[in-house]
C-alpha cells in the first residue's frame, strides 16, 4: 500500500488526488475519522468533509 497523500480536511472543504495513469475509484482505500465523501472528477478525486461542525484526518492510499 502506497500511501498518496495524508491531511486535515476542514469543515465543508475537499482534498484533491490527482489521477495518475490508470487509478480508479476502487483502487483507493480511505482512512478517514469522520464522514467523507468521494466525488470522481476527470482529472482527480475529490474527497469532502462531510462532518457538520470539526475537522478530519485523511488518508489516502492506493491498492498493490
Amino acid at each position: 500500500m502506497a500511501v498518496l497523500k495524508e491531511a486535515s480536511v476542514p469543515i465543508g472543504r475537499m482534498m484533491f488526488i490527482p489521477r495518475q495513469g490508470d487509478l480508479k475509484k476502487e483502487d483507493l482505500i480511505i482512512d478517514a475519522n469522520g464522514q467523507y465523501q468521494v466525488i470522481e472528477r476527470p482529472d482527480c478525486f475529490a474527497i469532502k468533509n462531510a462532518e457538520c461542525c470539526r475537522s478530519i484526518l485523511i488518508k489516502v492510499s492506493k491498492k498493490d
